[in-house]
């Protein structure tokens, strides 16, 4: 599917903005499961530690 997409004859500003907006979506979605991580961990070890 993604090789029929970049094979296709697109103008090449369309598949430049395709593969950025893959990669912002790849970026978001793990920085949101590090802060999810994050918040977890933290709420775990400040409940321990009370």
């Amino acid at each position: 599917m993604l090789l029929e997409i970049f094979n296709a004859p697109i103008a090449s500003g369309a598949q430049t903005f395709l593969i950025i907006v893959c990669i912002l979506i790849g970026l978001g979605a793990g920085i949101t499961a590090i802060d999810v991580r994050s918040t977890l961990f933290k709420k775990s070890s400040k409940e321990d530690n009370h």
